[in-house]
């Protein structure tokens, strides 16, 4: 069997010369917290899928791929009871 050693992502990127920007689950959790991860990973995926390199992917590309999977955020009541 073949060992498998740990793969550091940014000596690999480093090597080819490329960068490359990470999001992640508690990335989408920050503007959507009401999300599972399970729905987080299907936002990611969605963000991937749809990417237009010149737009990028922002918190606004994250919270309106979050809504067109999973409708608007649920409202959080701050309001000051009297």
């Amino acid at each position: 069997m073949q060992h498998l050693r740990e793969i550091d992502i940014h000596e690999l990127l480093t090597e080819r010369k490329q960068i490359a920007v990470i999001w992640s689950i508690e990335d989408v959790q920050e503007v959507r917290p009401d999300l599972d991860e399970e729905e987080c990973w299907q936002v990611l995926e969605l963000v991937s899928y749809r990417h237009d390199a010149n737009d990028g992917i922002s918190w606004l590309t994250l919270e309106l791929a979050a809504q067109s999977l999973f409708d608007a955020a649920p409202e959080t009541d701050t309001a000051v009871e009297a």
